[in-house]
């Protein structure tokens, strides 16, 4: 079975994975992993695949001072009420920014389904300076709570809290702007599996071995920029570019 690399970076994140896929070994091997994966199994991957998705994107796009806000509904209104609502008071957050000079409007948001059935939403946007009665009154429907983000360079903990709900029917439960930059990801083949490196300049947080029925034996490493963007030392670099030696 052939084995890959993968390489992602997001932000002041660097993450590989070594891993098995049978990809590129036919129909039969690809019709015996659906008859083996229980549709649970596939579920529970594919949520928290999506899930790291989320986390990757906070990471490459926001950082310290960036602001995070959870929006509330006085009544219940429905998912795509809710959908309509958040859009417009997106257009608000627009015209207020463009009133005070500022550049454009980068945000990623999730609805979610409280307990008692009423929507809410997690939104992260770029900085601005707003106090909380100004992002009340654009919002006007509910409740406001507002933070801004602290330095530390990865948000993956953030991410996990505002995904958290798994409510399928509803569809994809997250999304964002337009203007968002993506990770970068690469994918290599490998002739063997060996142990992790890491890039120059960073630190690990994680690194872990574990047997997966998607993926077989695999080698997970994570790792953060020291100092990074959220510290002032981030400036225009990219880190795939000039630390492409990390592992190969």
């Amino acid at each position: 079975m052939p084995r890959y690399l993968k390489k992602i970076w997001a932000g002041d994140v660097y993450e590989a994975k070594e891993y098995n896929s049978p990809g590129k070994r036919g129909r039969g091997c690809e019709r015996a992993m659906r008859e083996n994966i229980s549709p649970e199994k596939m579920q529970e991957y594919n949520a928290l695949e999506t899930r790291k998705k989320c986390a990757r994107m906070i990471n490459e796009n926001f950082g310290e001072g960036d602001l995070f806000l959870t929006l509330t509904h006085r009544n219940k209104v429905g998912i795509d009420d809710a959908l309509r609502l958040l859009r417009n008071f997106i257009g608000r957050i627009k015209r207020l920014r463009k009133r005070k000079g500022l550049d454009a409007l980068k945000y990623l948001y999730v609805i979610e389904v409280g307990q008692k059935g009423r929507e809410h939403h997690h939104m992260i946007i770029n900085a601005m300076d707003v106090t909380l009665k100004e992002i009340s009154e654009l919002w006007g429907l509910g409740r406001v709570m507002i933070s801004r983000l602290e330095p530390g360079g990865d948000y993956t903990g953030l991410a996990f809290y505002i995904t958290k709900d798994n409510y399928k029917e509803y569809g994809r439960r997250w999304n964002y702007s337009r203007n968002l930059r993506k990770p970068k990801e690469t994918v290599v083949q490998v002739a063997k599996s060996k142990k992790l490196r890491v890039p120059k300049g960073y630190r690990v947080v994680e690194e872990i071995d574990y047997f997966s029925e998607m993926t077989g034996f695999t080698r997970y490493m994570k790792a953060i920029r020291n100092g990074g963007t959220d510290y002032g030392e981030g400036g225009e670099r990219k880190p795939w570019e000039q630390h492409s030696d990390g592992e190969g």
